[in-house]
């Protein structure tokens, strides 16, 4: 306690412990006293962090430690094994290649990453010692389990260690082939990118309290299909004992975005198909997974593109997949069926979405040459993109598009409407009331909020390149809690968005910190009575009458219960 006071009182006196006048001996003193103070003996072994400067408050980083053996050579396409530790210190002062990746959003960028990419990052307070234990923030990133990584530049900590109440984690986990590649049996078994979260997760319960975290309140918090992973994580009987509480942001298991189907083994031998073995379909499993693990790792990233029938269609084009009856398996049913009936460890739910889901369709729909392609294949693409079946898509082009069969500018808007209803908003309401009907809201409540705060943020600019605004779009929540410096700089303190930052860090940090929401509004928690027409759900927003400069949150209980009927004949008409 003694050096940690003795460096503050340093820290103080210098712009930054860094750049302290040279003229002074303390210059010496105070790096080996930061640099003793970040150096963390757990049972994985011992790294050796780094200071950062932060955006208001510094903060201590840890980069780049391994929580598995790289997934290489013999283990591609198996199960992730515990990394075997090191000798000394393990040096954490940079972060790891993310996993590697060709990111379908942004075509025209090269393939990036490394197979050995199964590394995490803690990122923690400068005043961690002032308190016996934090609470720990793990995030699993989206990215239609195609792209993103744990890179800071990607998700950054810096607003969530300004707040300075949690220990956050952040990982990376397999994609593309690498992680959800399954071929039906034993020969390739599946599911290793949720396999490697789950050994981090152990890592977490394992290690996290020698960096001063708690490991009896973790709270699981993913992002569109990284929060259908994190859902997953909740259904299975292993990992939901690594945590306590989860948020779901823009996305579930219960979702079209994952729906589980039972093409395996299909999509498996494309899979050797689109990388070039020309003995896909005669060969057996086998065979083919001993052939696909001695290709370059370039050929199979780009082979996953071939499995879209049209851009971003559907939006993830390899899911988890149902397992066999062996050791290690991570899912052997459809989650639908687990969640629809309880069997799993309730736990505090926070659920969150953007106000305009659907923008991201209109990656296509601004596009005159993809919008004609689309249009032409409507018959065969709109089905595929929102995962219901063929049979109905005059049912929902009547629905949504006004009597017509394309898409045009008199029906653009609800174009976009039937993209986020489908994918996001039907879902979110179907599961809120699946678990009403279960759950213990008194010692696991559910939380929902919306994110309808316009700014010049927004990621669907980024992905088109166009400064064309179309509302609060999927992923732009994220602008407000993590820095995404590869995207945009950060928000400075005294904005209306920093203003924004304060409100929705510190609406994520209670939950974590505490199982509950600040009510910024009054509002009235989820219970079966509240349920219908729906819970009240806290809207995070711009004071649009009086002050754009100004924030407000305010409350809603508002849902379109025609919609949620419609999708709810659809898919049980599919049954």
């Amino acid at each position: 306690m003694f050096k940690f006071l003795l460096t503050l009182f340093f820290f103080l006196k210098c712009v930054n412990y860094l750049t302290c006048a040279e003229s002074s001996n303390e210059s010496v003193t105070i790096e080996k006293l930061v640099n003793s103070e970040l150096e963390v003996c757990a049972k994985a072994g011992c790294v050796r962090g780094k200071f950062e400067s932060g955006r208001i408050k510094p903060y201590e980083a840890f980069y780049g430690i391994p929580y598995a053996e790289p997934p290489i050579g013999k283990l591609r396409f198996e199960n992730p094994l515990p990394y075997k530790g090191w000798q000394g210190y393990w040096d954490a002062t940079y972060p790891r290649n993310a996993c590697i990746q060709k990111n379908v959003l942004l075509s025209t960028k090269p393939i990036l990453g490394s197979e050995d990419c199964l590394y995490l990052n803690v990122y923690r307070p400068i005043n961690w010692q002032q308190k016996k234990k934090f609470s720990v923030m793990v995030w699993i990133h989206g990215g239609e389990l195609l792209s993103f990584s744990s890179s800071p530049d990607q998700f950054g900590p810096e607003y969530l260690m300004d707040n300075g109440e949690v220990i956050l984690v952040t990982l990376n986990y397999r994609l593309g082939f690498f992680g959800f590649l399954c071929s039906g049996d034993a020969a390739v078994k599946g599911n290793f990118g949720l396999k490697d979260q789950q050994l981090a997760l152990k890592w977490v319960a394992a290690n996290i309290e020698y960096f001063g975290g708690d490991s009896q309140s973790v709270t699981l918090v993913g992002n569109s299909a990284g929060a259908a992973t994190v859902h997953l994580q909740m259904m299975n009987p292993v990992s939901q004992n690594l945590f306590q509480r989860v948020v779901l942001m823009s996305g579930s298991a219960v979702s079209p975005l994952v729906y589980i189907h039972d093409n395996a083994r299909s999509k498996f031998c494309l899979a050797a198909k689109y990388s070039g073995l020309k003995d896909w379909n005669t060969s057996t499993t086998f065979q083919l997974a001993y052939q696909l693990k001695q290709l370059d790792a370039l050929v199979l990233v780009e082979a996953v593109n071939k499995l879209f029938a049209f851009f971003a269609t559907p939006p993830v084009p390899l899911r988890p997949c149902i397992e066999g009856d062996w050791e290690g398996a991570f899912l052997q049913e459809d989650p639908r069926t687990i969640w629809a009936e309880g069997r799993f460890v309730q736990k505090p739910i926070l659920i969150g979405r953007t106000s305009n889901k659907g923008v991201l369709a209109a990656a296509i729909a601004i596009n005159e040459t993809l919008l004609g392609i689309f249009n032409e294949n409507i018959d065969e693409f709109l089905p595929i993109q929102l995962d219901f079946h063929p049979r109905y898509v005059t049912k929902v082009m009547d629905y949504y598009l006004n009597g017509k069969d394309y898409i045009d500018e008199s029906n653009v808007k609800f174009y976009y409407k039937m993209y986020g209803d489908r994918i996001y908003t039907y879902p979110l309401i179907n599961l809120v009331k699946q678990y009403l009907k279960y759950a213990n809201v008194e010692e696991n409540p559910v939380y929902i909020y919306e994110f309808d705060f316009e700014s010049s943020y927004s990621f669907f600019k980024f992905i088109t390149g166009k400064n064309i605004y179309l509302g609060v779009g999927h992923i732009d929540d994220l602008f407000y809690l993590f820095t995404m410096s590869s995207l945009f700089p950060p928000i400075k303190p005294d904005s209306p968005e920093g203003k924004m930052v304060d409100i929705f860090v510190r609406t994520i940090v209670n939950f974590v910190t505490r199982g509950e929401v600040k009510s910024w509004r009054k509002f009235t928690p989820c219970t079966p009575s509240t349920s219908t027409p729906f819970c009240d759900r806290q809207i995070f927003r711009r004071y649009e009458k009086l002050d754009l400069n100004e924030v407000i949150v305010s409350v809603s209980n508002e849902i379109d219960v025609k919609m949620v009927k419609f999708w709810t004949e659809i898919d049980n008409r599919e049954n």
